[in-house]
């Protein structure tokens, strides 16, 4: 059985949509921020826990057995994490410090534990996963707590994880106000945007690209731990993604500078080096980001 946490969320959803073809999958999650349009998913066997609180946790594992867990659950916003550090911490910290103590319990074979490129240092270059390691806020430190703790717990005879460094996932089901969202959010209201730093590049890949890789990745089984990149390996600044909308739309898209949005400690680049994710599953991102907005805005409606 595959157990996804936060498998009602942004990532959750699309990866669960995906397992359905490949066996048994539940869902284990608290239900607080769940992706919309999931209907399909009604028949998958879903929990409803706090991941904080382990006892609960644990019970459920050692009652599924389940043998691949996929544990994305995560506070990921970055200004909600900014405002409230010590919940970001017991949500994205503690609460893996559970599933791995009960995974280690349970005899799982292999957890795939959600970490994120934000971990890296500022580099103009593609990050591999030797780069450095620098986070710039408190989501990236309690990633890089996080993978801590991983490393740690596969020293000490827990269950053989894999780390996945996810970069800038986009596509339908948005659950957080991240940039994208936030831009057709305001088209919905005009073509004039108010925005803040649109300068900086991100490598931006479809949640169903990521939820594929992750599949592939669940197959490879590390002997004890391994640290993997999950981006498309292209970067896009946010100017060049409005005007990617605005040529889709066909339509100018005006914008405006609000100061007040941007962020106190920012990186100017990030992109993956996705070789090593290649060589483990022979996995090749799919959907270019032109290809990949033209079917985000179709389901949000605002493309024919």
């Amino acid at each position: 059985m595959h157990l996804v946490t936060g498998g009602f969320g942004f990532i959750g959803n699309e990866l669960v949509r995906q397992l359905k073809g490949e066996g048994d999958v539940a869902i284990l999650d608290n239900r607080t921020r769940m992706a919309p349009r999931i209907e399909d998913l009604a028949n998958v066997p879903s929990y409803q826990l706090d991941l904080s609180d382990h006892d609960p946790v644990r019970q459920l594992f050692a009652e599924l057995k389940p043998k691949v867990v996929y544990h994305l659950a995560a506070m990921h916003y970055i200004p909600e994490c900014n405002q409230a550090p010590e919940r970001t911490l017991r949500v994205n910290v503690e609460s893996t410090l559970g599933i791995l103590q009960s995974a280690r319990l349970a005899g799982v074979e292999h957890v795939l534990v959600a970490s994120s490129g934000a971990v890296y240092a500022d580099h103009p270059k593609p990050l591999a996963e030797s780069s450095e390691v620098a986070p710039v806020d408190i989501y990236g430190w309690s990633k890089f707590f996080v993978e801590q703790l991983c490393q740690w717990y596969a020293e000490t005879g827990g269950p053989r994880i894999t780390v996945l460094r996810l970069f800038n996932n986009y596509g339908p089901r948005e659950t957080n106000a991240h940039i994208i969202p936030e831009i057709i959010g305001q088209l919905r209201g005009g073509h004039t945007l108010k925005l803040g730093n649109i300068k900086p590049r991100r490598d931006y890949i479809h949640t169903a690209d990521t939820a594929k890789a992750l599949r592939l990745l669940g197959r490879r089984i590390p002997e004890s731990i391994s640290t993997v990149n999950v981006g498309s390996g292209c970067d896009a600044s946010v100017e060049e993604l409005v005007g990617l909308m605005g040529e889709l739309l066909g339509q100018e898209i005006r914008v405006e500078i609000d100061a007040a949005r941007f962020r106190k400690a920012d990186k100017l680049i990030q992109v993956a080096d996705i070789r090593q994710l290649e060589a483990l599953t022979g996995w090749r991102p799919e959907i270019g980001l032109r290809e990949g907005l033209a079917d985000l805005l179709r389901f949000e409606g605002l493309l024919k």
